[in-house]
């Protein structure tokens, strides 16, 4: 059973992540509210995934990312996220993360996309349109 590490400030949306994670027969070993307990849980669980708000009170989700990818460049990381903007996306990919959801998640979608994360078949990234905030989650 792969595990996972849930972190989004919202105490609504890690539940709805945990409900279709757990669905999925995934084991949550850990969640998060904000940035700053990321690198120490991961540490001490190493999931196979961990999924990632952008927006969150303390370190945000993609410098979050950017240290952890740079310190554990086969972690699994899934940004789960309402905010589109271009930069923080970009920060995002250079950081080394290639897969996504825009929220609100679609539960089937969600699932897809975590089960391609640990297999690394594709990559999901953002498609920019001339719209700098319009992407899309279905890849």
């Amino acid at each position: 059973m792969p595990s996972v590490i849930i972190v989004d400030d919202s105490p609504i949306m890690r539940g709805q992540l945990r409900k279709v994670l757990t669905g999925a027969a995934f084991s949550v070993v850990a969640e998060a509210g904000n940035g700053d307990e990321v690198l120490a849980l991961y540490e001490r669980h190493r999931p196979d995934l961990i999924t990632l708000d952008i927006v969150m009170p303390g370190r945000d989700g993609a410098s979050v990312a950017q240290e952890l990818l740079a310190r554990y460049p086969d972690a699994n990381v899934v940004m789960c996220t309402s905010l589109g903007t271009r930069d923080k996306l970009e920060i995002c990919r250079h950081a080394g993360v290639k897969y996504y959801l825009l929220k609100p998640i679609n539960a089937e979608h969600a699932v897809s996309v975590f089960q391609r994360a640990l297999t690394r078949r594709t990559a999901m990234l953002p498609v920019f349109r001339d719209d700098p905030a319009s992407t899309s989650g279905e890849g």
